[in-house]
């Protein structure tokens, strides 16, 4: 039942663009910066490398969450938990 509510509408337009440039984000930035000498103004510094995946982990918890929470309607401290812990 939730996978028919999650997937009545499809892929929008607008979804498939946000999907496309979290994932160039993902992809592009560590490449830039191993890619390209420090002196090169497209050098990606290892500090925004790491911002930016510390940014995707938290989105990635809060997807999670909305998710189970959201649509499930479950309150789930487990996923808490286990971002805490690191894991």
């Amino acid at each position: 039942m939730i996978t028919k509510r999650l997937f009545a509408k499809g892929f929008t337009a607008p979804i498939l663009v946000a999907i496309a440039l979290i994932l160039a984000v993902a992809v592009l930035v560590p490449v830039l910066n191993l890619a390209l000498p420090e002196t090169s103004p497209f050098h990606v510094p290892s500090y925004i490398v790491a911002l930016t995946g510390k940014y995707l982990t938290y989105a990635l918890l809060a997807l999670a969450l909305d998710l189970v929470w959201g649509f499930a309607g479950i309150l789930s401290l487990g996923h808490g938990a286990f971002f805490a812990l690191g894991g």
